[in-house]
């Protein structure tokens, strides 16, 4: 059994990278037993959770029309060591469609309606709570930025709705095609608003749970609960609203069969369990041909990306303290513009200030891959600088820095009054708790030193002749630049 588990997760891991490169790698399609031309057509992949050893095929995966009948696969070849796994392919596959409904919306600048899923607590504040919904929900509108406003409406005959400001999301709609295991946003809302959901408990979950191949599952949305059963992994393209401009990668998402079909307007409706768990929130409709129908990103590893827990059935809202192995230490909602005692270091807010002043326009990601080239450049222990400061003060290196750029006052004068000042605190916060290793095998920009905006023309003289290394919201990085 270990052995197969072996097998199936090296090969799904080989077919998301198939997927991420748009089927253009040759060497791996063939060493998947994949034609080029099934490669380039691949759309989504579903890996049954087997009850059986042997039970099924391995895989189902989709194709779009421009595969050719004979270049269908029948079996892949193992990415462990080439042995064979039956699969089942289907033809004329398309995008899987991203959902939402009437009852979160952002007010801003609106694209779409969704569902609470449920609410989270960070540890640095237990008092600061935050609603979670889909990513797409809140954040694939042109402009979305952090302190939107957004509006939550409760179910049923109460009317009522309550206030909150937006957070963070993931993907970033402003940097498509992405890749993202994470489809969800989180909304800064205060206990006070949460007071009537809190007096019906029946709607929050007993905690998180991983999925199993015989779970009962149960969609909680529009005032109900749809059943279901029968879950596994999917990848896929996902388009959101039918908007092809929006179309995004979700990797290893939870992929099951709804009693009925979802509906515009479940996206971010929590995904529970017989036990009254939550293990996924709704991302949308399954693509077509996969016979399962329902698409949802598991819970874990978006309590991992938001480093925060969930608010369980029975617990206060307002706690003062937290288990102190709950999460990564985070940094404060506010400061001023000097650190205050007992706030975050001097060298958290200078970080948080680069990250501010370089990519403030764009959602986390964005900000948290120009931290993650300031801590790659102290890793190098160059004239770059052997600390925080010193690398983001060096002078002519991050432009925001600049004695002549005129934005210069405004970053010495940011503080937490500004929303896209504290969710750069907050990362900066987290990066630099973090382990190195454990940091350095998360960086999305694959231990970048450089970057520059995809717009600039010409390219700098230092990435003439250099190809980047990853491509996150507006900028473009580097990893080869001596």
């Amino acid at each position: 059994m270990l052995q197969r588990a072996l097998h199936l997760n090296s090969t799904r891991a080989a077919l998301n990278a198939l997927l991420r490169e748009d089927g253009r790698d040759p060497v791996l399609a063939h060493r998947l037993g994949l034609a080029p031309g099934a490669a380039m057509a691949l759309c989504w992949l579903h890996q049954p959770l087997a009850r059986r050893v042997g039970e099924g095929p391995a895989f189902m995966l989709g194709f779009d029309d421009s595969c050719a009948g004979r270049w269908l696969p029948t079996e892949l070849r193992s990415a462990l060591d080439g042995s064979p796994l039956p699969v089942r392919s289907l033809r004329g596959a398309r995008h899987g469609l991203a959902q939402s409904w009437v009852r979160t919306e952002n007010l801003s600048h609106n694209f779409l309606d969704g569902t609470l899923a449920a609410v989270l607590r960070r540890p640095s504040n237990p008092s600061r709570l935050l609603a979670l919904t889909a990513g797409h929900v809140l954040g694939a509108g042109i402009g979305s930025a952090s302190g939107d406003d957004i509006i939550f409406q409760y179910d049923g005959e109460d009317t009522s709705s309550f206030s909150g400001r937006l957070f963070d999301w993931q993907p970033n709609f402003e940097g498509l095609p992405a890749d993202t295991r994470i489809d969800a946003a989180l909304a800064e809302v205060s206990i006070a608003a949460l007071a009537p959901l809190a007096a019906r408990p029946a709607d929050w979950p007993r905690g998180v749970a991983p999925t199993f191949a015989d779970d009962r599952l149960r969609l909680r949305t529009r005032g109900r609960e749809i059943g279901g059963d029968s879950p596994g992994f999917l990848s896929a393209r996902l388009c959101v609203a039918g908007d092809l401009s929006k179309v995004y990668r979700l990797q290893d998402a939870l992929c099951w069969r709804s009693a009925e079909a979802t509906e515009a307007g479940d996206s971010g409706a929590p995904v529970w369990n017989d036990r009254d768990e939550l293990v996924a929130i709704h991302a949308g409709a399954a693509p077509e041909g996969a016979l399962l129908n329902a698409v949802a990103v598991p819970i874990t590893p978006i309590l991992d990306w938001a480093g925060a827990q969930l608010v369980r059935r029975g617990e206060p809202l307002l706690r003062q303290t937290m288990p102190r192995d709950s999460a990564v230490p985070l940094a404060p909602a506010a400061v001023s513009p000097a650190a205050p005692s007992g706030g975050p270091s001097s060298k958290a807010v200078t970080l948080a200030r680069t990250m501010w002043g370089e990519a403030r326009g764009e959602a986390g990601d964005g900000m948290a891959a120009v931290a993650h080239v300031v801590l790659n450049r102290v890793a190098r222990q160059t004239y770059w600088g052997r600390d925080v400061i010193a690398v983001c003060q060096k002078p002519w290196q991050f432009s925001c820095w600049n004695r002549n750029d005129p934005n210069l006052p405004q970053l010495l004068r940011v503080d937490g009054s500004d929303a896209r000042f504290r969710l750069a605190l907050d990362l900066a916060g987290r990066l630099l708790a973090q382990p190195r290793p454990q940091r350095e095998a998360a960086d999305p920009t694959r231990r970048a030193t450089h970057y520059h905006t995809c717009s600039l023309n010409p390219r700098p003289r230092w990435a003439l002749g250099r190809e980047p290394c990853a491509r996150i919201g507006a900028h473009l990085f580097y990893n080869d630049i001596a």
